[in-house]
């Protein structure tokens, strides 16, 4: 008898009680319910800092490209004001697919990861190729990026109605815009842009 009570009382003080056991639950549940926001804050703050950055990759490609060929890679009856986004028609040219006219010396100006699919045939954080280098450029929310170009030549582009800023000047002293909705795209509060 003495015997299995000096069992009993060893195993009550090597084990947990339920008590103590919720407590423990608890206090991990109360940490991980503060730690969740911060964490969602900085996977926010990486998304648009990756969008920022290939947004103005893009740019610096548009900027190549001008610099080789001296007008901008659309079609040259394309008038002023005109929005662009990096799906084919824009890309194609950049990446140097075969046989696009508007880069006859295939010159690959843009290169970038490979995006991975989103779902619905979307994808998101990079390039779709296809073959013959042709290809589409997709962002962190997987919507493709927003292009303006100064296709008058004057040095200004004229700035997108979401952006009002500071400046009552409806033109913003730049030759391409790039930007990204962001994941707001209907709120237009968290955009990404170049300017």
């Amino acid at each position: 008898m003495k015997n299995s009570l000096a069992n009993q009382k060893g195993a009550t003080e090597s084990g947990f009680t339920l008590l103590e056991l919720l407590v423990v639950i608890t206090i991990i549940g109360i940490l991980a319910g503060l730690l969740f926001p911060a964490a969602t804050s900085v996977m926010r703050k990486a998304q648009s800092g990756h969008a920022e950055h290939t947004a103005y990759q893009l740019k610096t490609a548009i900027s190549a490209y001008f610099t080789e060929y001296r007008k901008y890679p659309v079609d040259p009856d394309t008038t002023e004001g005109t929005d662009f986004e990096s799906d084919h028609t824009l890309m194609d040219v950049l990446l140097g697919a075969d046989d696009n006219p508007l880069n006859p010396r295939r010159i690959a100006f843009y290169s970038g990861k490979e995006a991975k699919p989103a779902g619905s045939g979307k994808y998101r954080k990079g390039v779709k190729l296809e073959q013959g280098g042709a290809g589409e450029l997709w962002d962190p929310w997987a919507r493709y990026y927003q292009v303006v170009m100064d296709l008058d030549y004057n040095s200004r582009v004229e700035r997108p109605d979401w952006d009002q800023g500071s400046s009552s000047s409806r033109e913003i002293p730049e030759s391409i815009l790039i930007w990204s909705h962001g994941k707001e795209e209907e709120k237009d509060t968290d955009n990404v842009k170049t300017w």
